[in-house]
């Protein structure tokens, strides 16, 4: 008596990969976009720190930066370094210079708001979390990190 050999065809075996393949094509990516877009959104406010310090030694007055709910948002000040409710514009198309959050990710700041003198000191040291990361800003230098 011959026994019959039980298992998968090699064809079989083929197209489960297959299938397996394009599933996972088509659903790893939705997976991984909480990570990416703190990611993405961690350099963003590190660029809007920064460019609160260009600004405030380019024009020689002081700069803001204050994070609102879920927005990060960069500041006018007066004279006498205080702030104003006149937010900073961008060059190219005159909007405010505020990003938000995506959802998912968690925003503070400490102090809030803080800001950069016409020499571009900060006014203390200070501290954006963005999820789990932290932008500091060095008390002394201005050094963003």
């Amino acid at each position: 008596m011959r026994r019959r050999e039980t298992g998968y065809t090699l064809a079989e075996l083929v197209i489960v990969i297959v299938i397996a393949a394009i599933l996972a094509a088509l659903t790893l990516p939705q997976w991984n976009q909480t990570a990416v877009n703190a990611a993405w959104y961690y350099e963003q406010a590190r660029s809007t720190v920064r460019y609160a310090q260009r600004t405030a030694v380019a024009q020689r007055r002081c700069m803001f930066v204050r994070v609102t709910g879920t927005q990060l948002e960069v500041m006018q000040g007066t004279a006498a370094c205080a702030i104003t409710a006149t937010p900073v514009t961008q060059l190219g198309n005159g909007q405010p210079v505020a990003f938000s959050a995506p959802s998912g990710v968690a925003l503070s700041a400490a102090p809030n708001p803080f800001s950069f003198n016409g020499l571009g000191q900060p006014s203390s040291a200070a501290t954006v979390t963005v999820g789990g990361r932290t932008i500091a800003v060095n008390a002394e230098t201005g050094y963003v990190q």
